[in-house]
């Protein structure tokens, strides 16, 4: 657990220790906490989770780097919240960014192949009737 206290880290944090077997929602509770959170990043990569609490006046981040271990930060006010998105926020967003972008290529990928019966990286008469001629001519002339 780690304080960040506008734009300085600390070691430790106000908040009490978790509870035996208790999971993050249960937890998050207890310590007053609401269940909505705003999440940054991917869930089977690296996220950033985001709460706040009841009050309004402090947040809880849960920042996993790789997506298996996770640390927490207390974020005493609204200024250390601003600083820690502004400094670490985009590292996740840009995160998210790249693995929908990945999942949106794969998927024209395979409509391309579905529909043209071969890879997008190569071409046919049909879809690309100038490289093909200029692959033919190439041949011809080899």
């Amino acid at each position: 657990m780690f304080t960040f206290n506008r734009g300085s880290w600390e070691d430790g944090s106000p908040l009490p220790e978790w509870e035996g077997n208790e999971d993050l929602d249960s937890y998050l509770e207890r310590i007053g906490y609401t269940q909505a959170r705003h999440q940054f990043g991917h869930e089977h990569g690296g996220q950033l989770e985001i709460y706040e609490s009841s009050r309004g006046n402090s947040f809880y981040a849960s920042v996993c780097p790789s997506g298996t271990t996770c640390y927490e930060v207390f974020l005493p006010d609204f200024p250390s919240f601003m600083i820690f998105m502004r400094d670490y926020g985009t590292v996740f967003a840009s995160e998210a960014s790249n693995v929908s972008t990945q999942q949106i290529l794969e998927l024209l990928e395979k409509l391309f192949q579905a529909q043209h019966g071969h890879s997008a990286h190569g071409f046919c008469h049909e879809c690309d009737p100038a490289a093909w001629k200029a692959r033919e001519q190439r041949l011809k002339s080899q």
